[in-house]
């Protein structure tokens, strides 16, 4: 199977189009140092390409996702950082649960131990504000519990992005919560005076005390019910995770 082969095989309309490219999956793997520049490229041109252009052309990107993630390739980390900062991306029909599902074990996989693209993706006004919660909650939670990026660090960015972000209730329930998941009760304050100044949508202070003290008595993930295991393979995880 020719690299071109194996990008029209990843190239769909919708993450669900039909059965799952097994082969292409497998051969772009066996053939992962060829492909991965070439995959790097399409990540570039689906970024450089229009919103509409995005929205309404056929992409290998949505496969190309998952199989970074599966190959753990670092230097894939920045180009998704930015592709889930792009709302074309993570709102395509499908992949919204996908990337709600198994998106954070993605970007765990190939982390390179810089948060900034991640806190840049969270601050930006304009990527999707489901996938800024999932980023909160999903993705920057499982990397502090696996200790990849410093509590600290996270809690000093909670405080500095209270007066960066807007107004969306399901962003600002990422941040109180990746907050009490991770034990940061120093926030408190902060998120009292979020909720006073009614930054949520109906979130109150006795479910981030819930959280936080379950969070102090049991520093794990045990009680958080996103599943933080690494990343299991493209072909694996797509076909448990889809019809």
């Amino acid at each position: 199977m020719t690299p071109e082969k194996i990008l029209r095989s990843l190239t769909r309309r919708y993450l669900t189009d039909g059965r799952l490219p097994k082969g292409a999956l497998k051969e772009a793997s066996r053939r992962r140092d060829e492909m991965l520049p070439l995959f790097l490229i399409e990540i570039e041109k689906y970024l450089s390409a229009s919103p509409k252009e995005r929205a309404d052309n056929p992409t290998p990107v949505l496969l190309i996702f998952f199989v970074l993630g599966d190959w753990g390739d670092k230097s894939a980390y920045r180009p998704l950082a930015s592709l889930i900062r792009c709302p074309e991306f993570t709102d395509y029909p499908g992949f919204e649960s996908a990337f709600d599902e198994i998106g954070h074990r993605v970007i765990a996989a190939v982390f390179d131990g810089d948060p900034e693209p991640l806190f840049e993706a969270v601050r930006d006004p304009k990527a999707h504000r489901i996938a800024r919660h999932n980023i909160l909650i999903n993705v920057l939670a499982m990397l502090a519990y696996q200790e990849k990026i410093d509590r600290e660090v996270v809690a000093n960015f909670l405080v500095d992005v209270y007066e960066q972000l807007d107004d969306h209730p399901i962003v600002w329930l990422g941040w109180a919560t990746l907050a009490a998941r991770l034990g940061l009760s120093a926030l408190r304050p902060l998120v009292l005076q979020a909720i006073a100044e009614e930054r949520f949508d109906g979130y109150e202070i006795d479910e981030f005390d819930g959280d936080l003290k379950r969070a102090i008595a049991r520093p794990g993930a045990e009680d958080i019910n996103e599943d933080f295991s690494p990343f299991d393979g493209a072909y694996e995880e797509l076909k448990a995770l889809l019809p």
